[in-house]
């Protein structure tokens, strides 16, 4: 979908997609999920995650839309206000159909009340499917052991 909202309410701007335009390369597509994240919604996370991506997280793997919807909303539920981002991406692939990249994660949000923070290394691999860029795979790992 390529309407874009943008309104003005209460001396803040709130940007509002749908759905990630057709026209969006790879880089711009991981940024507008990452967007879409930090909303805490999974109708507006969903139209960025193919069907039959798989998640990989320190607690399981979770395949396909109806599994990653859980897993975001657990996470969700458990870190109020969160904000996730990501930094030093490295796009390793990037061909026509298909882009990988790696990076680090932050997030920081309230656990039980109390201020929280974290984060590790990532992997997300992206695949276009009716000239959309669409999370295939994402693996979200802690910072290795010193």
């Amino acid at each position: 979908m390529k309407n874009l909202l943008l309104m003005f309410f209460g001396g803040l701007f709130i940007v509002s997609m749908a759905a990630a335009p057709t026209d969006m390369n790879h880089a711009t597509a991981l940024s507008t999920y990452v967007e879409a994240l930090n909303t805490h919604a999974w109708d507006r996370i969903a139209p960025h995650v193919a069907e039959d991506a798989v998640f990989i997280f320190t607690e399981d793997t979770f395949t396909g839309h109806t599994a990653a919807k859980a897993a975001f909303e657990k996470t969700f539920a458990l870190i109020h206000d969160e904000h996730f981002s990501l930094h030093d991406i490295d796009w390793t692939v990037v061909t026509d159909d298909v882009a990988a990249c790696r990076y680090e994660f932050r997030w920081k949000g309230l656990i039980s009340g109390q201020e929280a923070s974290g984060g590790g290394r990532g992997t997300t691999i992206l695949r276009k499917a009716k000239d959309r860029w669409l999370i295939t795979h994402e693996h979200l790992g802690p910072y290795p052991r010193k």
